[in-house]
């Protein structure tokens, strides 16, 4: 098989990283390929143009790229068959939260090449946000199609292995926040007498523009912020009635929390 990226599950994330790679136009569909336990997804993935393995053994074997994306309950199960196939050129793109290069290292050797993965399901949208670590035997040429892979829908950081837990609430599970904050606020407007489709247009796009700004205006969040806090003003009004709801803290917990919570998958 010539295909460049093969992926083992197609679950939600994977979905959408093929679905923004897909758009993009950098790959073709025929250049990637998955592994399912589910023969209905497998054969959905077949009619959309891409190669479907019928087990993790033929998948893997003399694979340029490999993304691993099952759960932390489903690692252990599957890594001697990943093992038994495994070449020494084949880079492993892991996005298995809590999963550390080092154990990837201890269940296939020193030499594996293994790149650890945080992504977002934003990449569904060609806009992901890719943090990533990387084991030592992966060089800068292994990291090259990789790197390919993933910017053709989204950003990647490079970020020190030691980070990949705190980085999960900044980008993995952000959206997640996100969708929460719309869902109250769009609830709240059609209360307020608000067709439901606008007001969500209305705030989605207000916060495009605002993640746009951040991004490239030049000015940090705070200076942003301020520009808003006009003295007796609506905006400080829900700034200060948050502020006594205790909205700062509620998110800093919220961080702490999913961070333990990846540090928790590690261990299982």
């Amino acid at each position: 098989m010539s295909t460049t990226v093969r992926c083992i599950g197609a679950g939600n994330i994977v979905k959408a990283i093929l679905s923004g790679v897909e758009k993009s136009g950098v790959y073709r569909t025929d250049e990637m390929a998955i592994f399912d336990i589910s023969s209905v997804v497998r054969e959905e993935f077949k009619e959309r143009g891409y190669t479907a393995f019928e087990s993790i053994g033929e998948l893997v074997k003399g694979a340029p790229i490999v993304l691993i994306a099952v759960t932390p309950q489903v690692i252990s199960s599957i890594i001697q068959e990943v093992k038994e196939a495994l070449s020494s050129e084949t880079v492993l793109l892991s996005v298995v939260a809590g999963m550390s290069t080092e154990w990837y290292r201890e269940r296939l050797g020193d030499k594996c090449k293994v790149v650890r993965c945080m992504p977002t399901l934003t990449a569904q949208a060609g806009m992901g946000a890719f943090a990533v670590s990387r084991a030592p035997a992966v060089s800068d040429g292994d990291f090259e199609e990789v790197n390919r892979f993933l910017s053709s829908c989204g950003i990647v950081e490079e970020i020190p292995e030691s980070l990949m837990c705190e980085v999960v609430p900044i980008n993995g599970s952000a959206p997640a926040y996100f969708y929460h904050m719309a869902q109250v606020v769009v609830e709240e407007a059609v209360h307020m007498g608000f067709d439901e489709k606008t007001a969500l247009r209305l705030f989605a796009q207000t916060m495009k523009g605002s993640a746009e700004m951040l991004l490239n205006s030049g000015m940090n969040a705070e200076t942003l912020e301020n520009k808003l806090r006009l003295p007796g003003g609506t905006t400080l009004a829900a700034l200060d009635k948050m502020d006594e709801f205790g909205f700062d803290t509620c998110l800093k917990e919220g961080i702490k929390a999913c961070v333990d919570r990846c540090r928790e998958l590690g261990q299982l």
